[in-house]
């Protein structure tokens, strides 16, 4: 009775999973106990856990006449878990449903404990080969891996809370590892498209894509700017921890086109709600549908609305601004994060190889009797 395991290698030295033997009932006819025998894993601590749990409501029903608990199943804790007040007060609730639902529709009623790690891999494998949504409509896409790991990301969080309540023993999570990912993206607006771009939206959108483009704001920041958090006097917009996704407060600066905006849209404020960007009085949610619009007549590829904050990095390190100011002003909590924002173009690259000459003419100007033309940055086709 207790934790061991049961294989051995060449060596005759105990090798793989652990199991776990536990009294589960007295025989009531010769009064012998019962015992049962579970696979617990790869960890003993785990093993541990499950045996004194096991023998401790062993010793309920054995003495105190205790009854055991109904098995949980998976979607009772999917319903305890999206009731709690701290997974509600999440921004991304909605999110969180969603991806509720979709392990709901997998696994039912299945009791939590009976949930073992290749179920998990089963859902991803299945949920790859399923096609993204935009919206209710299904898209061309499919479903990526990134999106994938969020799903089993928020299965982990709620196993992790439940097993916190002594409302799971393990979590099948543990031993699956994350999808690869390659979602980092490259593409940023040059000027010229962001002037055709401007020349095709409405004055609503075009107002919200050059806050974005000369702050780097996300888009649900800016959405959801209210009056109160703008300052025209000094110009800034100060961003309370509540509004940001990393959870940290920020001032975001302005330049004098955004300036502009804002003065302009101040004049017109509505007194049924404090939203900045409005259109016909009420306040904006989306420009989707004529950004995406606007994109194809201008023939720019390939670009989505998030790609203005990657813009907006990349000018600011071009201008020479060095990278923690850059990371304060985005609010950008790592420099891995920062990185991935940061692109490095085809102009950084020919401007890179033209420093690297003039510095070899400066070193052979350094020996006698070497003479040098100078150097001039060739232009990009």
């Amino acid at each position: 009775m207790g934790v061991y395991q049961k294989y051995r290698d060449k060596n005759g030295k105990p090798t793989g999973p652990w199991f776990v033997k536990y009294p589960y009932r007295r025989d009531k006819a010769t009064g012998k106990i019962r015992y049962k025998i579970e696979k617990a894993g790869f960890s003993k601590k785990l093993a541990q856990r499950i045996y004194n749990k096991k023998y401790e409501e062993y010793k309920k029903r054995e003495h105190l006449d205790w009854k055991e608990t109904k098995p949980l199943s998976f979607s009772e804790m999917v319903d305890w878990y999206l009731d709690l007040p701290a997974v509600k007060a999440k921004t991304y609730y909605k999110d969180i449903v969603r991806y509720c639902e979709k392990w709901k529709e997998f696994f039912g009623e299945i009791l939590v404990d009976d949930i073992k790690p290749s179920m998990v891999e089963k859902y991803r494998e299945e949920r790859l080969q399923q096609r993204s949504y935009r919206g209710k409509y299904p898209s061309r896409q499919k479903v990526t891996p990134a999106s994938v790991n969020k799903e089993v990301s928020v299965l982990k969080r709620i196993f992790n809370l439940a097993i916190r309540e002594d409302l799971a023993f393990k979590n099948p999570c543990w031993k699956v590892e994350r999808l690869q990912e390659n979602n980092e993206r490259k593409r940023i607006l040059s000027k010229d498209e962001l002037d055709s771009l401007l020349a095709l939206l409405p004055q609503h959108a075009r107002d919200i894509v050059l806050t974005a483009y000369y702050t780097g704001m996300r888009s649900a920041e800016i959405f959801n700017l209210t009056w109160d958090k703008v300052n025209l006097e000094k110009g800034y917009i100060e961003l309370a921890a509540e509004d940001t996704k990393t959870r940290r407060p920020r001032r975001v600066y302005l330049t004098e086109a955004v300036m502009e905006i804002l003065l302009r849209l101040s004049k017109v404020r509505h007194l049924s709600h404090k939203h900045v960007f409005t259109y016909k009085g009420k306040p904006i949610k989306s420009i989707k549908t004529c950004f995406t619009n606007a994109c194809k007549k201008a023939g720019i590829e390939d670009f989505r609305f998030h790609d203005l904050r990657h813009t907006f990095n990349t000018m600011m390190r071009k201008a020479g601004v060095p990278k923690s100011v850059i990371m304060s002003l985005t609010g950008h909590r790592t420099s891995a994060m920062f990185d991935r924002y940061n692109t490095v173009d085809d102009e950084d690259a020919r401007e890179a190889i033209w420093r690297l000459e003039n510095y070899l003419v400066s070193e052979e100007q350094g020996k006698p009797g070497q003479a040098s033309a100078p150097i001039v940055l060739p232009k990009g086709k």
